[in-house]
């Protein structure tokens, strides 16, 4: 009999495809968490209390998503000497253990994508774990250091046959990490998952789930994006989750609490109107600040009980029709564009039934390059084509010239839009800009800085490692050095601590808003 999980065999499936299935098409809800903390044990108490709360208090939480440390990514033997960011590191025992909890496991961080693809799938499979990826992370992540991109591809490609001939399994794909939210609108946001689908299920003959939202905060586009991956899929969707709108947060609670209330109307709407399987994501209301504890999880799960009644009341009063027939544009678009993108790889001279072929121009192909020459998208812009834009004219209008300013920028994994943003507008007030890749170590990045004799570094960081991070950098680099984003540090307690003072103790200015950039760059 192959293995399965605690979950399913408590609810008598064979796997979570089985499960999800039923939930589908009974109309049911279902939940999903995020959890990441320090280590595995307290990664694993974390997911206990949140379950146990819940079903003292007459609630049920289906599955929830490991946040693993991106070092996961790396093969086993290589992990030990990676830089420790927030997440737990799994020993070879720890799959079970993650496999014996009473909520299904989700593994949608640094596994599919990586190099430690293959590596990381078998172990997931062989404790029954069956919801595997993140595919969208091959395309836009880089391994810590940097990696050969054939030999990754190779790698993406056995996991997911290795998934394919495995009964019931899910390769998740993240649409909102990849990709996708790089295209000038939703037409060709949908696309590329219609490209994703063409690769994962018709050339390598396995089951892709998508997951997308974090980046999608206008109601109508998280409807009509659902609706349009059913489409594509006729109408047969099995998803993993939707991903509760992350761009709105802010330290302002009572403002989180407001955008909690809307994208959960629409998301358990949408689910009761056309289930696909997707599980509901509700995002902490400290999503914005620093990584979760698990009363904080528990806290947003409460909210998302009460804010699915109002739901259930309020899902008369929306016009699903109109919603019905952006998802269908957007699905006509998807296919359209899906096409488009395989006759210019064919052009190009990739052989476009050949999985890793397809899989590696792609993921070295730029999406204003596949976008060329294609016509009749949707009227509705991507949220990152319409953020990048408008936080580059704000800080544009707050920075001086720097003519002659050489600005070296560096985000050190996947959050990109504040140093896209930047790079317009330093670019526009005149600084030589070099943008470094995300695969750069903190080594990388100071002899880089050395090199090209930069007058400013500016570093981008969300991984709970910003004073490690910092620490290395300064090792070999003593100029101008501005950190921003979510500035903490994972020392092993429950949730990482404020990372500021200690930077600037080695004289690293903390930039609280990227419009003071260039003011700072300026004072140099």
């Amino acid at each position: 009999m192959p293995p399965t999980t605690a979950f399913c065999r408590a609810h008598g499936v064979a796997h979570e495809l089985e499960f999800k299935r039923r939930a589908r098409d009974a109309g049911r809800i279902t939940y999903h968490m995020h959890v990441g903390l320090t280590d595995w044990p307290a990664t694993e108490a974390a997911v206990r209390f949140v379950h146990d709360e819940l079903a003292a208090r007459g609630h049920t939480i289906e599955r929830f998503g490991l946040c693993l440390d991106r070092a996961m990514g790396l093969p086993s033997e290589q992990r030990a000497a990676a830089r420790r960011e927030t997440g737990p590191r799994l020993d070879a025992d720890d799959w079970a253990k993650v496999a014996a909890l009473p909520v299904q496991p989700h593994l949608g961080d640094h596994m599919i994508g990586t190099p430690a693809s293959l590596e990381n799938t078998r172990a997931a499979l062989a404790a029954g774990i069956t919801s595997i990826g993140n595919l969208g992370q091959f395309f836009a992540f880089e391994p810590p250091g940097g990696y050969d991109d054939t030999e990754l591809t190779r790698q993406v490609v056995r996991a997911i046959r290795a998934m394919a001939a495995t009964d019931g399994t899910l390769v998740h794909s993240y649409l909102d990490d990849g990709p996708a939210v790089q295209f000038a609108d939703y037409g060709m946001f949908a696309g590329w998952a219609a490209l994703e689908l063409y690769v994962v299920e018709e050339l390598l003959g396995a089951r892709l789930a998508h997951s997308y939202g974090g980046l999608i905060p206008e109601p109508l586009d998280r409807a009509a994006v659902g609706f349009a991956l059913d489409d594509l899929r006729g109408r047969d969707s099995i998803g993993t989750m939707v991903y509760g709108n992350t761009v709105d947060y802010t330290s302002d609670h009572v403002r989180n609490t407001a955008v909690l209330a809307n994208y959960l109307l629409v998301d358990v709407g949408a689910q009761l109107h056309r289930p696909t399987g997707h599980a509901i994501n509700p995002v902490p209301l400290t999503e914005a600040e620093r990584i979760p504890s698990a009363e904080e999880i528990l806290e947003v799960q409460l909210l998302a009980r009460e804010i699915e009644r109002e739901a259930r009341r309020g899902a008369p009063l929306t016009d699903w029709a109109k919603l019905e027939r952006h998802g269908a544009d957007l699905a006509d678009a998807a296919a359209r564009f899906r096409d488009h993108v395989l006759a210019r790889l064919d052009d190009a001279g990739t052989d476009v039934r050949d999985p890793a072929a397809v899989l590696l121009a792609l993921r070295r192909a730029e999406p204003a390059e596949l976008e060329a020459g294609f016509s009749g998208g949707s009227q509705r812009p991507t949220w990152k084509a319409g953020i990048v834009a408008r936080e580059a004219a704000r800080i544009a209008r707050a920075t001086p010239r720097l003519d002659g300013a050489r600005v070296m920028l560096v985000v050190l994994e996947v959050h990109d839009v504040i140093r896209d943003a930047l790079a317009r507008a330093l670019t526009g007030a005149g600084a030589d800009v070099i943008v470094l890749s995300s695969a750069a170590t903190p080594a990388q990045v100071a002899a880089a800085a050395t090199q090209e004799d930069a007058d400013a570094v500016v570093v981008g960081s969300y991984n709970g490692g910003a004073l490690s991070l910092g620490r290395e950098l300064r090792a070999g680099y003593d100029g101008l050095t501005i950190f921003g984003g979510i500035l903490n540090e994972d020392l092993g307690g429950e949730v990482p601590i404020d990372a500021r003072p200690g930077l600037e103790e080695l004289g690293i200015t903390v930039a609280d808003d990227a419009a003071d950039v260039g003011r700072l760059i300026a004072s140099r």
